[in-house]
Order: C-alpha cells, then sequence, then structure tokens
C-alpha cells in the first residue's frame, strides 16, 4: 500500500513538474504578447522588454505581475527539480532555477526606471543560465542533455561575439535570444527527469 501510494505521488510530482516546464514559458510570452499589443508604440527593434512595465507603458501592471506570476511558477519548477533530480549538479542547478525565479518576480517588482531593475534583470539571465548549464551537465549521458549543455555552454559566447562583430539591433531582440535558450532548457528539464532511472548518476 505504502509503495502505492509512492508511485502515484512520484508520477503526480512528475507531472506539475512536466506542466509547469511547459506552461511557465508559454505564459511569459503570453504576458509579453498581451503588454505588446497594449503598447503599439513598442519597437521590438528600438526598445527593451522592460519597457512594457515601464512608466511610459499603458496597463504596465500587465507586464509586471505577469513576470511576478511566472517568477513564482519557476520558483516553485526550481524546487520541485532540486527535491527530484539526482546528482549534485541537477540539485544545484534546480536551487539556481528556483533563484532565478525569485529574480523574475523582482523584476516585475522593480520594474524598469526603478534603481534596482538593472540589477535584477542581469542577474535573472545569469543564474537562468548557470542552472541549465548545470542541469544538462548532470544529465549529460542522454543526447537531449549533450544537445542541452551544447546550446547552454554556446549561448554567452555566441551573445559576446555577435554583440562585438554586428551587433545586437536591440536589447528586447537581445532578451529574445537569452529567453529562447532558457525556455528551451526549461521545457527541457522535464523529459530530462524522466529518463533519471535510465541515464542519470550522481554528478560530483
Amino acid at each position: 500500500m505504502d509503495d502505492l501510494s509512492d508511485s502515484h505521488g512520484k508520477h503526480f510530482s512528475n507531472r506539475v513538474i512536466l506542466a509547469l516546464g511547459i506552461l511557465s514559458p508559454i505564459l511569459a510570452w503570453i504576458v509579453i504578447f498581451i503588454s505588446r499589443y497594449k503598447n503599439p508604440w513598442f519597437d521590438v527593434f528600438g526598445d527593451a522588454y522592460s519597457d512594457l512595465g515601464g512608466p511610459k507603458a499603458s496597463d504596465a501592471w500587465i507586464y509586471n505581475y505577469g513576470l511576478i506570476s511566472v517568477g513564482i511558477l519557476l520558483l516553485i519548477y526550481g524546487v520541485l527539480i532540486t527535491w527530484k533530480t539526482i546528482g549534485k549538479l541537477g540539485i544545484t542547478g534546480g536551487a539556481y532555477l528556483a533563484l532565478a525565479g525569485v529574480f523574475l518576480s523582482l523584476i516585475g517588482l522593480f520594474h524598469s526606471g526603478t534603481r534596482p531593475h538593472t540589477f535584477v534583470s542581469t542577474w535573472f539571465f545569469i543564474q537562468a543560465d548557470i542552472a541549465i548549464i548545470l542541469l544538462a551537465a548532470n544529465y549529460r549521458a542522454s543526447l537531449l542533455g549533450k544537445i542541452l549543455l551544447i546550446v547552454s555552454l554556446l549561448a554567452f559566447p555566441v551573445a559576446i561575439l555577435v554583440g562585438v562583430t554586428i551587433r545586437w539591433p536591440s536589447t528586447a531582440i537581445l532578451e529574445t535570444y537569452g529567453i529562447i535558450i532558457i525556455d528551451f532548457g526549461v521545457m527541457s528539464i522535464p523529459f530530462l527527469l524522466g529518463k533519471e532511472n535510465q541515464y542519470s548518476r550522481p554528478s560530483s
């Protein structure tokens, strides 16, 4: 009976992780698109997404409270990953992802135009990227883990290379690039966890 209950608990937590991994990125883009619709002046080639939550934005609360909500989901997601995964790299990666969720919510609290905004937004991307790299390294025995590790390791050097050569057209375009990398990682993790027993071994 205890084994059956434990099995149901594991399946439920796996479904929650899968749901959060898929829904969090989708919700983030929904928030961006709605905010963009409410602010037709916004130019993806000239502005930053944070401008949608700044002083000149209409209905800035949509963007800011949206980020706070997505951040909370990401925090829960990271905590669950830390609980479910095996290996030091995976546990540390889950913790970094949870921390990234806190900083994503802080972006909504300290919107564009406030003093801490640049700090919290920069550290959200840094912590999320570190989380993806660590989790990918933890599951590097699987094909998806290898692909995610290569993509996440190359993400920052490529961003720098583009920045110093052809230059990014705008902050929003650079943010789009970073968000896509993070989304790929966040949406891949549930499938890596699903292969835990087959591929993963504790990492040091």
